[in-house]
């Protein structure tokens, strides 16, 4: 068909196909398949070919399951047929009953003939096998041999809510981590011939890394919608049901069930306004996967995978490793990245080398909640929360409605975006002190306008700060020595290079929690004090009054005292830590947490320094784009609803004890665990070895499933089990780090330590 021209590859794999033969039933037992002759590897392809502009197909084929079916007759043929008449790397499945002996199945399915079973309802030993539990047609006994012999296990799940099912969902879940070599095919999206099935039943399987879907006779468009959003395309392969598919009709949705509509339904006298005319139950399938891998934005690539790589990927202990796709590592991959991308990446603290330069992954292929996947589709517990831009969890659900609801609409054009109004009232409500916002794409960028706008309003340049702030000149200039021929290291990694030395003297920084450093730098300042910028709090707490200190002495210089919330935002208060603090700004800078992942930041102030400010020059292009708006305001809308700020910090008032008490155990790791509850601060007190201990600890929580440098943040995404998690698996990191410590990490195999990095200013 010409629409389906150029959305498939040359090469297919279909996962999900019946060979038949008419021998092995009784008569009339499939009345569509009456007086069809016997359907074998070349007549699916040559079925297939009449539509499909592929040039090679290749099969998982199986007997059609039926309680008369001569089996063993049926799974003889079949293994026989695949193996004499399939293309290259087609491979067979055997029909199993829960009946049979299973000394004779392990002896089937070691003959070579078969990589695994298909299952069917038919053979449970109950009347109404519709509403069998799952280890009544799939006895555990199965599920354990297949585990000992990596096998597939192809299942169409039954009952009528099918994933949707509670007790479905339990027993997927438990058999599938218990056999976890076990490589388990849902059939039909996991039945969802119902869409709304797979809308909410598709999560129960997220974290079932042995789990996958095939996209079999399923004609609805939600449904592969639902599967790709849920699951991604790594996931989702592409099965025909061959010769199901070759019927005419399609499988509607209706309620909470499914009906299949066929023209022999339609009543002959009916006349419709325009046609009744059906196509293949195949091409329906086709065409709405089609669809959905439009509106998901899918890549040729991701095509590719859906249609033959993840068939392959899934088959692999059963193909010659040739045949299997070569996976792009990411160490590779940030290896290139080094040649062609100055830093590797934008984002220092992404850098490979602030790891584990040889085992990082470096690259996600998919992020949900707190968890990532790689490259090569490995999934990672992440404590490393998005370097703290992230609070409520990766891909949270409500964010990107908001922001895909901003992209269908339009994101940006020659008009401004109503939105930036609803925020600004938003904003300006949760900070009464405040009367005018200022938007921006990052904290970089909405920090180097808060400066703008105190140098702009004080008429003076000068400025303290205290904290981390960004790359921008004005920060950077603090580096600037008074010796013309050498730069200062004030904050070790952060190198001046590049900022005009004319800067130096505008930016002098102070400790926090030190009012006697803080005065210092004013005095340096002299009458050039044009703001205070700092951040309200990050490794410990004001002390002594320090912050109200701070602020009255900074007006009564007549400057501008900025609060940098950037980290803190959302992390340590709501919306603020300032709001825990009880101190008022001039400004207010957010980003990070504020738009979950999206590109956002904000300047709110005080309406005679913001109007002051109007006569500068502050303006960008997407700083009014519509995507980080949108995201801001559905955070702020659901942090406050959840009132997720303090279920987050209260979880990790506990995960820090927890922390505390497991690094007292192994005194020799020398770990300090510092920090607040919600982002908790490793520090490894080993002279000369810390850095190469971290490294360690980081390549030992990576092979345990975990993404954990020594900066640790908490999500809202983060549960119980998946706290539980970390720390069971930093106990055992600790455990295997003490001994190699104490003999001289002499026997690390470990060749290398990652970058430091530069130090915050505290």
């Amino acid at each position: 068909m010409s629409s389906l021209q150029g959305f498939m590859p040359d090469e297919i794999y279909d996962i999900h196909t019946h060979p038949y033969h008419p021998a092995h039933f009784a008569p009339d037992t499939f009345p569509f398949l009456k007086d069809t002759g016997v359907l074998a590897c070349q007549q699916h392809r040559d079925a297939l070919l009449q539509y499909m502009p592929v040039k090679t197909i290749y099969g998982l084929y199986f007997g059609m399951p039926h309680k008369n079916a001569a089996r063993p007759a049926m799974n003889s043929w079949v293994g026989t047929e695949v193996k004499e008449n399939g293309t290259a790397l087609s491979r067979a499945l055997m029909v199993v009953s829960p009946q049979d002996a299973p000394e004779q199945v392990a002896r089937d399915l070691r003959s070579g003939l078969f990589c695994g079973v298909k299952v069917y309802h038919c053979y449970a030993s109950r009347p109404d096998t519709m509403n069998a539990s799952l280890t009544e047609y799939v006895p555990e006994w199965l599920w354990e041999l297949l585990h000992e012999i990596n096998g597939v296990l192809l299942l169409h799940i039954v009952r009528d809510g099918a994933m949707e099912d509670p007790d479905n969902q339990r027993e997927v879940r438990r058999l599938c981590r218990t056999y976890p070599n076990v490589k388990l095919i849902l059939a039909h999206v996991g039945r969802s011939f119902n869409y709304r099935n797979a809308r909410s039943g598709l999560y129960s399987v997220v974290d079932l890394d042995n789990v996958v879907i095939d996209t079999s006779a399923v004609t609805e468009s939600e449904s592969f919608a639902a599967a790709l959003r849920i699951l991604g395309p790594r996931r989702v392969l592409w099965g025909s049901d061959f010769p199901v598919s070759e019927l005419r009709g399609r499988c509607v949705t209706t309620g909470a069930y499914f009906f299949w509509l066929h023209p022999e339904l339609i009543d002959p006298k009916h006349r419709p306004p325009t046609t009744s005319e059906m196509t293949l139950v195949g091409i329906e399938s086709l065409l709405t996967l089609r669809e959905a891998c439009e509106d998901a934005g899918l890549t040729q690539q991701d095509v590719s995978d859906l249609f033959l790589n993840n068939a392959l990927r899934l088959l692999k202990p059963h193909l010659p490793q040739a045949a299997v796709p070569q996976e792009e590592t990411g160490p590779a991959l940030w290896k290139h990245a080094r040649e062609v991308i100055s830093g590797g990446t934008g984002l220092l603290s992404k850098r490979a080398e602030m790891f584990d330069q040889h085992q990082w992954p470096a690259y996600f292929s998919k992020s949900s909640g707190c968890e990532v996947w790689d490259m090569a589709g490995r999934r990672y517990l992440d404590f490393a929360g998005g370097i703290g831009a992230v609070l409520l969890g990766y891909a949270d659900p409500d964010v990107n409605a908001a922001v895909q609801r901003r992209v269908l609409l339009g994101s940006y054009s020659s008009l401004v975006n109503p939105q930036e109004v609803e925020l600004a009232d938003l904003l300006l409500e949760l900070h009464p002190w405040a009367g005018k916002v200022r938007y921006a794409r990052g904290g970089g960028d909405a920090l180097v306008q808060a400066v703008r706008i105190a140098r702009a309003a004080t008429g003076k340049s000068g400025i303290a700060f205290c904290g981390y702030h960004g790359w921008h000149d004005w920060y950077l200039a603090a580096n600037l020595s008074d010796d013309t021929a050498l730069d200062g290291h004030l904050l070790p990694g952060l190198e001046p290079k590049g900022v005009p030395r004319e800067l130096r003297g505008t930016s002098v920084p102070f400790r926090y929690n030190d009012f006697e450093s803080f005065e210092a730098a004013l005095n340096k300042l002299g009458n050039n004090l044009a703001g205070v910028v700092m951040e309200p709090m990050r490794s410990q707490y004001p002390q002594d009054d320090f912050l109200n200190r701070v602020a009255a002495r900074c007006r009564e210089s007549g400057a501008v005292f900025v609060v940098d919330e950037v980290t803190s935002g959302l992390r340590y208060g709501f919306p603020g830590a300032l709001s825990k603090l009880g101190v008022e700004p001039d400004l207010a800078v957010y980003a990070k947490a504020m738009s979950n992942g999206f590109p956002f930041g904000v300047v709110i102030g005080r309406d005679d320094i913001m109007q002051k400010a109007d006569a500068s020059f502050i303006s960008s292009s997407y700083w009014t784009d519509g995507v980080g708006t949108a995201a801001a305001l559905a955070v702020l809308k659901k942090m406050k609803a959840l009132n997720a700020h303090e279920t987050v910090w209260n979880k990790g008032v506990a995960w820090k004890e927890a922390l505390e008490t497991i690094a007292a155990r192994y005194p020799g790791c020398g770990l300090l665990v510092g920090g607040m509850p919600v982002s908790p601060s490793l520090q490894f007190q080993l002279g000369q070895h810390s850095g190469l201990v971290k490294t360690r600890f980081i390549a030992k929580m990576l092979e345990k499933g975990i993404l954990a440098s020594s900066a640790l943040y908490l999500m809202v995404a983060h549960q119980d089990q998946h706290i539980q998690a970390f720390l069971e698996a930093f106990e055992q990191a600790l455990k295997e780090l003490e001994p190699e410590i104490l003999g001289g990490l002499e026997n690390s195999r470990h060749d290398g330590q990652n970058q430091l990095g530069f130090a915050r200013l505290a």
